[in-house]
């Protein structure tokens, strides 16, 4: 029985390795979405303040058009590195979430084969000594009949020297 023990563990064990891998998964989407989400909304308010401080330059000397005109160009020299960097980080982001995927899913299958492989192995076990139990009460019974037979025997034989006996006795 131990060995249906073991089995159970191991199929048990199993299925366990299978969720904490679809769980971990889950977790690193998580926090890849969180990153991502919060580089944007930094990216936002970076440029909320750039284009904040253009406003303020054009107010300050609506007629300096060449000042205006550099501090534009920065400011978007700016907003694309920032797109640059941010597709950067959205590549780097996918690409890991697909390493990561292949993993969870690598682990969950070799979880569920030893799932499958544990289970095969308890029905084995449990239909073993099913069969053991089952020959051993077959015997048991087999036995006690014979046993009863040759109780039977032995006294169908004492009966019958009893009758001959008696029938010879009664003849003498």
């Amino acid at each position: 029985m131990a060995k249906t023990n073991t089995a159970v563990d191991k199929y048990f064990e199993a299925l366990t390795e299978s969720y904490d891998a679809i769980i971990d998964a889950i977790k690193a989407g998580n926090d890849r979405g969180y990153r991502v989400s919060s580089t944007l909304l930094t990216e936002a308010q970076r440029g909320q303040r750039e284009s904040v401080e253009l406003g303020k330059k054009f107010a300050e000397d609506p007629t300096d058009i060449g000042g205006f005109y550099r501090a534009m160009m920065e400011s978007t020299t700016k907003a694309q590195g920032r797109a640059l960097e941010l597709a950067r980080q959205m590549f780097d982001e996918l690409s890991e979430s697909r390493t990561d995927t292949r993993d969870a899913i690598e682990k969950v299958v070799k979880a569920q084969r030893s799932a499958g492989e544990a289970a095969v192995e308890a029905v084995r076990d449990v239909a073993g000594n099913t069969a053991d139990r089952v020959r051993t009460g077959v015997t048991r019974v087999t036995n006690r009949g014979a046993d009863a037979v040759a109780d039977v025997a032995k006294e169908t034989e004492k009966t019958a020297r009893k009758t001959a006996a008696a029938v010879s006795n009664a003849a003498d």
